[in-house]
């Protein structure tokens, strides 16, 4: 059976599943502070289909699933490293 235990302090809720171990929810200043991108271009992003979609935590509050930010991240990373070593062939060819 899943608990929860929400840490006001840092507005983050965990979530312990059998499934998946702890899940943990991001509120939106976190994932603004995590991603460095504006509030706008987040919810831009969502709606093009290019970030994590947020979760309905309650009736007036959403989150986003922090692996997902994380994965979205990673992905980021890769592509802009991915560039720049073929932006670098091209300049030593």
């Amino acid at each position: 059976m899943p608990t929860s235990k929400i840490r006001s302090e840092n507005l983050t809720s965990t979530v312990t599943s059998a499934r998946t171990g702890r899940i943990r929810i991001l509120r939106l200043g976190q994932v603004l502070d995590v991603t460095g991108l504006g509030k706008t271009k987040i919810y831009e992003l969502q709606s093009e289909g290019n970030f994590p979609m947020r979760v309905q935590i309650t009736a007036h509050s959403v989150g986003w699933i922090e692996e997902d930010v994380q994965a979205w991240l990673a992905k980021r990373v890769a592509i802009s490293a991915s560039l720049l070593r073929a932006n670098l062939r091209r300049g030593a060819a």
